[in-house]
């Protein structure tokens, strides 16, 4: 009876960790070198407005944030930028997105964008060029920080063939970071 119970629990352990690694979003990992050297626009910013939409044809849910841009440190000068990405909530209806970026109003962040439509930008490597800015309190200077994205699995991270963000991010000197992201070091 013993070998039973041990067989069952090994089989559900490892039923549980195909599962998990089944419901991952696999993303090609870029380095912040690679993300600055190919983003289209890298803006610093607050988060200002965060609506989900049906698309023309009703058979797609858009989340759409509004960023209010205070820096931008590659590309066009613009005072606001539109990101786009698939998946949200319009009404009783939801559009999930596995790792999908979360916005939320009043947020500062970095972005490293690239082109989506006429009018709007997506996220760089599917969520991995959205940095939270937090700032010491005492001094004001600037950190950064990727936020722990659920579900989201980055294949060729350094490291290991694959690795998933870690649950505290590594947090660095905003200037810092940028300097080492988009060469100017």
């Amino acid at each position: 009876m013993k070998q039973i119970t041990r067989a069952l629990a090994i089989l559900t352990v490892s039923s549980l960790a195909i599962v998990s690694q089944a419901n991952a979003t696999q993303v090609i990992y870029r380095s912040p070198k690679q993300m600055g050297s190919d983003a289209a626009l890298v803006v610093q910013g607050t988060v200002s407005g965060v609506r989900s939409y049906w698309n023309q044809e009703r058979s797609k849910i858009f989340t759409e944030a509004t960023i209010t841009v205070s820096a931008t440190h590659k590309g066009q000068n613009q005072g606001i930028v539109r990101v786009t990405q698939l998946g949200g909530v319009v009404g009783n209806v939801k559009m999930s997105v596995g790792a999908a970026i979360q916005w939320s109003n009043g947020e500062e962040v970095l972005l490293f964008l690239e082109r989506y439509d006429k009018g709007s930008y997506q996220v760089f490597g599917f969520s991995q060029g959205k940095f939270d800015v937090e700032r010491n309190q005492d001094t004001g200077e600037a950190f950064v920080r990727r936020p722990n994205v659920a579900g989201l699995e980055m294949v060729g991270a350094p490291g290991a063939d694959s690795a998933r963000p870690s649950s505290a991010p590594a947090r660095v000197k905003l200037d810092d970071f940028l300097a080492d992201a988009l060469g100017r070091r």
